[in-house]
Protein backbone atom coordinates (compact mmCIF):
# COMPACT_ATOMS: atom_id res chain seq x y z
CA UNK A 1 0.00 0.00 0.00
CA UNK A 2 1.45 3.33 -1.06
CA UNK A 3 0.78 6.20 1.37
CA UNK A 4 1.33 9.75 0.17
CA UNK A 5 3.59 12.22 1.93
CA UNK A 6 0.57 14.40 2.73
CA UNK A 7 -0.99 11.62 4.81
CA UNK A 8 2.30 10.98 6.62
CA UNK A 9 2.73 14.71 7.34
CA UNK A 10 -0.75 14.76 8.81
CA UNK A 11 0.25 11.91 11.12
CA UNK A 12 3.66 13.31 12.13
CA UNK A 13 2.33 15.29 15.13
CA UNK A 14 0.71 12.14 16.49
CA UNK A 15 3.90 10.18 15.84
CA UNK A 16 6.01 12.85 17.53
CA UNK A 17 3.77 12.94 20.60
CA UNK A 18 3.68 9.13 20.68
CA UNK A 19 -0.11 8.96 20.66
CA UNK A 20 -0.70 7.16 17.37
CA UNK A 21 -1.58 3.49 17.16
CA UNK A 22 1.09 0.84 16.69
CA UNK A 23 -0.03 0.28 13.08
CA UNK A 24 0.24 3.99 12.30
CA UNK A 25 3.65 4.10 13.93
CA UNK A 26 4.87 1.21 11.81
CA UNK A 27 3.46 2.81 8.68
CA UNK A 28 5.12 6.17 9.43
CA UNK A 29 8.48 4.59 10.30
CA UNK A 30 8.43 2.55 7.08
CA UNK A 31 7.71 5.69 5.08
CA UNK A 32 10.40 7.68 6.90
CA UNK A 33 12.99 5.01 5.96
CA UNK A 34 12.37 5.74 2.27
CA UNK A 35 11.41 9.44 2.22
CA UNK A 36 14.00 12.10 3.04
CA UNK A 37 11.48 14.98 2.71
CA UNK A 38 9.25 13.59 5.46
CA UNK A 39 12.31 12.87 7.63
CA UNK A 40 13.33 16.52 7.29
CA UNK A 41 9.77 17.56 8.09
CA UNK A 42 9.87 15.53 11.31
CA UNK A 43 13.24 17.02 12.26
CA UNK A 44 11.91 20.49 11.49
CA UNK A 45 8.83 19.77 13.57
CA UNK A 46 11.03 18.56 16.45
CA UNK A 47 13.28 21.63 16.33
CA UNK A 48 10.31 24.02 16.14
CA UNK A 49 8.66 22.39 19.13
CA UNK A 50 11.85 22.41 21.22
CA UNK A 51 12.65 25.99 20.21
CA UNK A 52 9.08 27.01 20.94
CA UNK A 53 9.24 25.49 24.41
CA UNK A 54 12.51 27.25 25.24
CA UNK A 55 11.15 30.54 23.97
CA UNK A 56 7.91 30.04 25.91
CA UNK A 57 9.87 29.26 29.08
CA UNK A 58 11.74 32.55 28.70
CA UNK A 59 8.47 34.37 28.06
CA UNK A 60 6.92 32.76 31.14
CA UNK A 61 9.88 33.85 33.29
CA UNK A 62 9.55 37.40 31.97
CA UNK A 63 5.81 37.31 32.66
CA UNK A 64 6.45 36.06 36.19
CA UNK A 65 8.90 38.90 36.83
CA UNK A 66 6.40 41.45 35.52
CA UNK A 67 3.64 40.01 37.68
CA UNK A 68 5.94 40.10 40.72
CA UNK A 69 6.79 43.76 40.03
CA UNK A 70 3.10 44.60 39.63
CA UNK A 71 2.35 42.80 42.89
CA UNK A 72 5.01 44.79 44.76
CA UNK A 73 3.76 48.07 43.28
CA UNK A 74 0.18 47.18 44.18
CA UNK A 75 1.15 46.46 47.78
CA UNK A 76 2.96 49.81 48.01
CA UNK A 77 0.03 51.60 46.41
CA UNK A 78 -2.31 49.87 48.81
CA UNK A 79 -0.46 51.43 51.76
CA UNK A 80 -0.49 54.87 50.17
CA UNK A 81 -4.18 54.60 49.33
CA UNK A 82 -4.99 53.49 52.85
CA UNK A 83 -3.10 56.41 54.38
CA UNK A 84 -4.74 58.87 51.97
CA UNK A 85 -8.15 57.49 52.90
CA UNK A 86 -7.47 57.67 56.64
CA UNK A 87 -6.19 61.25 56.32
CA UNK A 88 -9.15 62.36 54.24
CA UNK A 89 -11.77 60.69 56.45
CA UNK A 90 -10.11 62.05 59.61
CA UNK A 91 -10.13 65.60 58.24
CA UNK A 92 -13.81 65.20 57.35
CA UNK A 93 -14.55 63.77 60.79
CA UNK A 94 -12.77 66.64 62.52
CA UNK A 95 -14.64 69.20 60.43
CA UNK A 96 -17.96 67.42 61.00
CA UNK A 97 -17.43 67.31 64.77
CA UNK A 98 -16.50 71.01 64.82
CA UNK A 99 -19.52 71.93 62.71
CA UNK A 100 -21.81 69.75 64.85
CA UNK A 101 -20.54 71.47 68.01
CA UNK A 102 -21.17 74.89 66.49
CA UNK A 103 -24.53 73.91 65.02
CA UNK A 104 -25.78 72.35 68.22
CA UNK A 105 -24.89 75.46 70.16
CA UNK A 106 -25.65 75.93 73.78
CA UNK A 107 -28.82 76.66 75.67
CA UNK A 108 -30.05 77.05 79.19
CA UNK A 109 -32.18 74.16 80.38
CA UNK A 110 -35.41 74.91 82.28
CA UNK A 111 -33.70 73.96 85.53
CA UNK A 112 -31.04 76.64 84.92
CA UNK A 113 -28.19 74.46 83.73
CA UNK A 114 -26.06 75.46 80.72
CA UNK A 115 -26.25 72.67 78.16
CA UNK A 116 -23.49 72.39 75.56
CA UNK A 117 -22.39 69.51 73.34
CA UNK A 118 -18.91 69.18 74.85
CA UNK A 119 -18.58 65.62 73.50
CA UNK A 120 -17.90 66.98 70.03
CA UNK A 121 -14.76 68.86 71.12
CA UNK A 122 -12.61 65.82 72.06
CA UNK A 123 -13.98 64.01 69.03
CA UNK A 124 -12.83 66.84 66.74
CA UNK A 125 -9.38 66.80 68.38
CA UNK A 126 -9.14 63.01 68.08
CA UNK A 127 -9.94 63.14 64.35
CA UNK A 128 -7.50 66.01 63.87
CA UNK A 129 -4.76 64.04 65.66
CA UNK A 130 -5.40 60.98 63.48
CA UNK A 131 -5.33 63.18 60.36
CA UNK A 132 -2.00 64.70 61.38
CA UNK A 133 -0.40 61.32 62.17
CA UNK A 134 -1.64 59.66 58.96
CA UNK A 135 -0.67 62.73 56.88
CA UNK A 136 2.85 62.67 58.31
CA UNK A 137 3.11 58.92 57.69
CA UNK A 138 1.97 59.46 54.12
CA UNK A 139 4.55 62.23 53.62
CA UNK A 140 7.35 60.06 55.02
CA UNK A 141 6.29 57.13 52.83
CA UNK A 142 6.25 59.34 49.73
CA UNK A 143 9.70 60.78 50.56
CA UNK A 144 11.14 57.31 51.05
CA UNK A 145 9.68 56.27 47.73
CA UNK A 146 11.05 59.35 45.98
CA UNK A 147 14.59 58.87 47.23
CA UNK A 148 14.56 55.08 46.87
CA UNK A 149 13.98 55.17 43.17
Amino acid sequence: MNITCDVIRDLLPLYHDDICSADSRTLIETHLDTCEDCKKELEKYNSEIVGGLNMNQTVHLDDAKQIENISRAWKRDKKVSFLKGVTFISILGSLAATLAYNAHGSYVAPDGRLVEAFGFIPLAFLFAFIAIISGLSLAVLMLIRKFKG
